[in-house]
């Protein structure tokens, strides 16, 4: 293909029950204002991908009217097509199972505020207020301040509860992330305010993840699986209380099969399930009857030290570069990083006090000398309080924001692969393995229960792989060679 010609990338998919053709290309403003010229070109708004109704004709009128500006990649399409005709999968996702879900016009940000000495929730919104203003109007317990251009709720779970239900599929409620809910069943409600259907995940299911101390992400991915599932058995129309072991894994495997869910997402939801069932409703021999895939051995991504070392350059923002710098020199996990206070950080012993991370578990890693330097100068001219880095109101610093500080360092280094925040404590893992480390040491740093989950690295290390003559050394091949156009 012409390297002037623009590429295309089509991925098929099912978007309100509809098939649909998704568009993906390097990043291009005018491209993605041209391709909306056309009526038939949607946004779906919540990511504001562009697509179109699964329509061959459709890339015809693209293709006539770009003049052989464009070209479109049917690569997925392909795939459909070959699994399709092996028995890998139907017709491009037309069996695939999710909770219908709609996305509201209307957008607002829940966020905490204190007014004349009292806490509240601010409803704000970039949208109309005089769109907003009829949603809240049966609502007595909620009142508008156009000083703040904000709706106000007391800052009660009880009442935020009754404003969900009564908004659900009307507006799209977001959660500020220095807003903390506690209450389990509210939450749950937020990541269901886009489903049509109003199935009912038992309360029993969720408290008893709490009381057994999972983590919240943990608790949200469970009740997501569960929550597919339970909509599975309605559309079957089974009474998932009172499904046989048989039919919870037919039932389990249909699931995994038709949404093509990959081996870890179906352990997921196998897991999800099985937690149901062995704790709820105290029915343990379920266990013995489900079938599970095979875990794939999947090497984790490293970066070269000199990769890391020109993300690290790039970055000429003081607080940025320390963030990203502790995530490699610390090996910690996002999470850990954006939960560490300032008291945390123990200068004289030259360690980093991690709390309560992953299986809420305590650990001390080692804090780099020149890290620590690094830290002290972020630290005057930022001046962190409790958290030691801070969000815009002093809170948690946005784990979103923090990828996207890695994204535009790497785009900036030259970077032409994707890394993700992950990566760094991968290369951090792989890094002290080629330079000596004891495993153990390593697993510790980590924080790894299984020295099982450590050894991984030894698969992706140079240490001895490098140290292997290749074959292909001891051939005396002839240099010269010429370039042929010939195919």
């Amino acid at each position: 293909m012409d390297s002037n010609v623009i590429l295309i990338y089509l991925k098929p998919s099912i978007l309100e029950g509809k098939p649909v053709y998704f568009f993906s290309f390097q990043k291009n403003p005018a491209l993605y204002k041209w391709l909306l010229k056309f009526p038939f070109m949607k946004i779906e708004k919540q990511k504001r991908f562009l697509y179109s109704d699964a329509c061959e004709e459709y890339l015809d009128v693209l293709e006539m009217a770009a003049k052989g500006r464009i070209g479109f990649n049917k690569f997925h399409l392909q795939k459909e097509a070959v699994m399709a005709a092996v028995g890998g999968s139907q017709a491009p996702n037309a069996a695939r199972v999710e909770a219908p879900k709609k996305m509201p016009a209307l957008r607002m940000t829940i966020k905490r505020g204190n007014v004349n000495g009292e806490t509240y929730y601010m409803f704000t919104t970039q949208d109309s207020i005089n769109h907003c203003k009829p949603l809240f109007r049966d609502l007595e317990f909620v009142f508008y301040d156009r000083k703040l251009s904000a709706f106000l709720l007391t800052y009660d779970e009880q009442l935020l509860y009754q404003v969900i239900r009564k908004l659900k599929g009307q507006v799209l409620l977001v959660l500020h992330q220095h807003v903390e809910i506690k209450s389990l069943k509210l939450l749950s409600t937020f990541w269901t305010q886009t489903f049509l259907c109003d199935l009912e995940v038992p309360d029993a299911y969720l408290k008893h993840m709490k009381a057994n101390n999972y983590s919240l992400n943990t608790i949200q991915n469970y009740f997501h699986s569960f929550y597919t599932y339970l909509y599975y058995c309605h559309q079957k129309s089974i009474d998932y209380k009172r499904a046989t072991p048989q039919e919870v894994n037919d039932l389990v495997i249909n699931l995994s099969k038709n949404n093509q869910y990959s081996t870890s997402t179906t352990h997921m939801m196998i897991n999800a399930v099985l937690y149901f069932y062995k704790n709820i409703e105290n029915k343990p021999e379920y266990k013995n009857t489900i079938q599970r895939p095979n875990k794939e051995h999947v090497l984790p991504k490293v970066m070269a030290a000199g990769e890391v070392e020109r993300i690290l350059n790039a970055i000429e923002n003081a607080k940025h570069r320390a963030m990203l710098s502790l995530l490699y020199g610390a090996g910690l996990r996002a999470g850990e990083l954006i939960d560490l206070e300032v008291a945390d950080i123990c200068s004289e012993r030259k360690l980093i006090q991690v709390r309560k991370a992953k299986g809420k578990k305590d650990r001390a890693v080692m804090l780099s000398e020149s890290l620590l330097i690094m830290l002290r100068e972020y630290y005057r001219m930022y001046k962190p309080k409790k958290y030691l880095f801070e969000g815009q109101y002093g809170d948690k610093y946005s784990t979103a924001s923090l990828r996207q500080i890695l994204k535009q360092a790497c785009i900036k280094a030259g970077i032409k692969k994707q890394p993700t925040l992950h990566w760094l404590r991968h290369s951090f893992a792989t890094h002290l393995l080629e330079a000596g480390t004891d495993l153990r040491f390593i697993q510790q740093l980590l924080g790894h229960a299984s020295s099982k989950t450590t050894e991984i690295y030894t698969h992706v290390s140079n240490q001895h792989i490098s140290l292997i003559k290749s074959p292909l050394d001891s051939l005396k091949l002839k240099s010269g060679l010429v370039n042929s156009t010939t195919k």
